[in-house]
């Protein structure tokens, strides 16, 4: 009887086992992916620079392959991403059962340069390093905004961001000035302005915000912070709506009229 117990003991262990065992080799990860979540609509020229993020987001995703999908620091993934590659920025880890791990990712391309000492260093709208140069890129480039800072950066070694406080106010002043100026849509739904439009940016006195268009016109943005964006409205309003002679000169003054408790426009020659 004490024998038939242990055997049955013993088969339940082994079943116990072998389930485990079954169930470890099921639930390993053996498959990985990178999903852009950026959204270029037709710049067809953005997705072969999708296809290298991918593969360096990828690589970095394999290390932790052949880990149980129940244990895998999901944190972790993002955080080796985030600062093993420059031109992402991920945001989700999707565990698909029962063994594939798909990291999503923000695409970060060249848009704002900043002068540091000597050096120029280029980084996304959200402040993310892309990379250094010797030279002013925003000179020969279409797309990247010179920015003056209120507050000069400083850049460590091993830095991923311009500001290791992404609240800052210049990184605060610049979501604002981007964010809102992009989501401009005319009445057919369409973009009626590109943040390319922006040539230099100077945030160095908050309470005159300075914006020069690659067109020439400049615009003063004479309001305080909790203003700035309804300044910012305006601003991309008037610059949609005028005529086309009035882009590429002269200067454009946004303010609160407390008289008349709104934002207006100046226009001047």
């Amino acid at each position: 009887m004490r024998n038939k117990r242990l055997i049955i003991l013993l088969s339940i262990l082994g079943g116990i086992a072998a389930v485990i065992i079954l169930m470890s080799a099921i639930f390993t990860v053996y498959s990985t992916e990178a999903k852009c979540l950026t959204d270029y609509g037709d710049d067809n020229s953005i997705y072969s620079l999708i296809t290298v993020v991918d593969d360096k987001i990828e690589a970095v995703a394999d290390e932790f392959k052949f880990q149980n999908i129940f244990l895998v620091d999901e944190q972790k993934i993002l955080d080796e991403v985030n600062a093993r590659v420059p031109r992402a920025e991920a945001v989700d880890v999707e565990c698909i059962f029962p063994n594939k791990l798909v990291v999503k990712y923000n695409l970060v391309t060249e848009a704002l340069q900043f002068k540091v000492g000597e050096k120029y260093v280029i980084s996304g709208e959200s402040g993310k390093i892309v990379r250094e140069s010797n030279n002013n890129v925003a000179q020969t480039s279409d797309t990247v905004i010179d920015v003056t800072p209120n507050q000069t950066p400083v850049i460590t070694e091993g830095a991923s961001y311009v500001y290791s406080d992404s609240d800052c106010y210049d990184m605060r002043a610049l979501k604002t000035i981007l964010s809102l100026s992009s989501s401009l849509v005319d009445s057919n739904h369409q973009r009626a302005f590109d943040k390319s439009a922006y040539e230099s940016i100077d945030l160095a006195d908050k309470n005159n915000v300075k914006i020069k268009m690659r067109k020439g016109v400049a615009f003063v943005l004479a309001v305080s912070e909790d203003k700035l964006a309804d300044a910012v409205q305006a601003m991309v309003s008037w610059y949609v709506d005028v005529t086309e002679d009035k882009l590429f000169h002269g200067e454009v003054l946004v303010h609160y009229n407390n008289v008349a408790e709104k934002i207006q426009i100046v226009e001047k020659t």
